[in-house]
Order: structure tokens, then sequence, then C-alpha cells
């Protein structure tokens, strides 16, 4: 039998597999494959777009309902603040009257000796005023005692209403804390669905861009071959994309800011304004700007007859080139950066701690890097972290 940590990493990969569906082909051969990347990713924009209203709106919903659990917890809180209010007062009132029931009870004390109840009593000036007379001294006392019966009746009416609110407000407090999970769930859904190794946005962008330089690179019918009408020159290896560096991340899961990560390629630790070359000589496809990832470059390649993509992140500048310019591997594409670039360091890039280069390699030529990458090191050897090389070659 598996055992429970074997069954547990295939059910993930399972659930990758599920959740990451490969429904781009990862090789362009003729020019339709092209257009049908282009429809479907116009498609997976649409899916994209649907979603992320739905998760707003449910997102949106959480919100409100968050919104009326703090004004019912403040309505409860008021009305517990008025019933310690009511009991303080009607706790002053009852020694008032306590202090009133005492001095009649005095009259009543025959034997303490008081002869002010014997002269109230007595000076009646007739049988029927000292009836009237015994009575109203009984009835003030008997009243006082009723009377504090009735507010001691209200302290525990409130007493228990505080209570009550006490317990409704903890409930509300748990219902609050629940509804906050679920909105920080739904926001880093939000996150997730907008932030992805390009903006869909972009990608569609930049193929309709480099469909429109294979037309005009003579590509026409459906079946067309690329190799023929758009060629591309043949590398014939990998080379490491900066002179000098160590390894600071691996390819690989990890936690950033608390929460599981997918680290889609490696990170290679230099100065921020380190030259940054293309591991192969390639085709520059797409370079632009994110806010996880800052400013990144794609480079097609053509690697003894397989295709790949390159992808450098958090770049501090471009190079030279743009969309489109054939490349060698010494050519200078860009510039390293992840330091000043770093939204901690008030810089636009929410994805980068420190002055490095991110680098991504997938098979296929694709903007949608993330359906095809692989690690770096099953092509390019690196040291091992932290160890630094002074080569780009091995």
């Amino acid at each position: 039998m598996l055992k429970r940590s074997t069954k547990i990493l295939l059910l993930c990969l399972i659930t990758m597999m599920i959740i990451i569906p490969n429904t781009i082909k990862a090789d362009r051969i003729t020019f339709g494959d092209a257009l049908d990347e282009l429809a479907e990713l116009e498609r997976q924009k649409e899916e994209k777009e649907n979603e992320i209203a739905i998760t707003q709106e449910q997102y949106d919903k959480l919100s409100n309902e968050i919104y009326q659990i703090q004004i019912e917890i403040e309505n409860l809180s008021k009305e517990i603040q008025k019933a310690n209010e009511e009991i303080d007062k009607l706790g002053k009132e009852i020694e008032s009257k306590k202090e009133e029931t005492d001095n009649i009870l005095v009259f009543l004390q025959l034997s303490s000796g008081e002869k002010s109840y014997l002269e109230y009593v007595f000076k009646a000036k007739s049988f029927t005023d000292f009836i009237h007379r015994v009575s109203v001294v009984e009835q003030l006392s008997k009243y006082n005692k009723e009377q504090i019966g009735i507010m001691n009746d209200l302290i525990v009416q409130n007493n228990k209403l505080k209570e009550k609110n006490k317990e409704t407000i903890k409930k509300q407090e748990i219902k609050r804390e629940e509804s906050r999970i679920k909105m920080a769930e739904l926001g880093s859904r939000i996150n997730e669905l907008v932030k992805d190794e390009a903006p869909i946005e972009k990608q569609i962008a930049t193929l309709e861009a480099e469909i429109q330089r294979m037309r005009d690179s003579g590509c026409r019918e459906r079946s067309d071959k690329l190799s023929v009408c758009y060629p591309l020159i043949t590398a014939t290896g990998f080379l490491r994309p900066l002179k000098s560096g160590t390894v600071s991340s691996e390819y690989s899961w990890r936690i950033l800011n608390g929460q599981i990560d997918s680290h889609s390629g490696i990170d290679l630790a230099v100065p921020e304004w380190t030259p940054v070359y293309p591991v192969a000589a390639g085709r520059v496809e797409a370079r632009f700007k994110t806010n996880c990832g800052g400013q990144m470059i794609y480079v097609y390649h053509n690697i003894k007859g397989e295709q790949y993509t390159s992808v450098y992140m958090h770049l501090v500048a471009f190079g030279d080139y743009k969309a489109g310019d054939i490349v060698t591997a010494e050519d200078v594409i860009g510039y390293t950066g992840g330091s000043s670039t770093a939204t901690y360091n008030g810089g636009y890039d929410d994805c980068t701690f420190g002055a490095h280069l991110h680098l991504t390699l997938a098979t296929g030529h694709t903007t949608s890097h993330r359906r095809t990458m692989f690690n770096p090191r099953e092509k390019i050897n690196f040291p091992p972290m932290w160890q630094y090389w002074y080569s780009r070659t091995w």
C-alpha cells in the first residue's frame, strides 16, 4: 500500500494537472497554430473575466455583510452601555429608597426608644386621624419596599439583557471574523486571477503583434510552416544569463509572505544594473511591466530544432532590443533590478525583496509560460545555492 505522504503527493499532482490544463499547444508549427493560440487566449480572457466578476460580487457581498455586522455590534454595545447606565441610576434610587424606608421603619421600631412614631401617632386629633396616621406610616413603608422590589427586578432584567447582548456580540464577532477570512480567500483568488505570468491582455496583445509580424514576413495560409515564412535562427545550446552570480532561490514550491507560492523560475542574486543576456540566440517576443515581476522580457528560441521560451523578470531597465528583434547570446537585453524596484522600497514590483534576476524557462513559444515551464537547472548548469560562478559557460 502507498504511504500517506505518497498519496497526498499524488493527489496534489493530480489536482495541479486539473487546475492547470495545457490547452495551448507547446510548439507552433504552422501559422494556424498561432491563430488557434490567439483564439484560445481570447476564450481564456473571457472565462477569467467572468470568474473575476463572480468572485468580486461574492467579495462585495461579504464586505456588506461585515459592514452590517459591525453596525449591529455597535448598536448592541450602545444597548449594553445604556443598560449599565440604567443599572447605576436604579442602584442610586434603591439606596435613596432604602434610606427613606429605614427612616420610616424607625417609627415602627417601638423597642428602639424613639418617640417620633408615637409622637406622630398620638398627635392625632381624633380616632379617625389616629387610624389614618398609622395607615400612612405602614403604606409608606410598604410602598418603598415595593419600589425597591420593582427596581431590583429591573436590575435583574438589565443584567440579563446585558449578558445576552454580550453573547450576541461574541457570536457576531466570530461571524465577522469568518467573513473576513472568506474575504481574504476571495481577495487572494482575485489576485491569483489578475496576477499571472503576464496579464492575459498583454499575452493577447503580444500574440496579435507577433501574428502581424508573421503576416508581414509572408505567412498567409493556416498551413504555412513558420520555419519557412517566419524563420528563427537555430542555437546549439544554453548559456547562463549572467557573467557571474549565485542562486538565491530555487524553482519549487515555497513559502512567500506566509502563503504557499509556486516559484516559476530560479532567482540569481547579483547587484542591480548587472547586464542580462539571453540564454541563447533568439527573438525578443515581448517586454512589458507588471506589478508582480516588474519589467520583464520574453525571448523565443530554436535550440537544436526544439522551441523554448526564456523569461527575465525584475529588470530595472530594458536593453535596446524591442519585440521582434533578433538577438544573439551576447546582446544585453536588460539590467537586473529587484531592490529599488520593490514595493517595500517605494517601487512598483510586489514580488521582489532584493536585487536579483528571476529566470524562467518553458517549452514552446508562449507568454503563458506557467503551462509548460520547467526547472532551469534541467538545461543550465548552475552551482548549488550561494556558490558563485564566474562564467556563462561551465
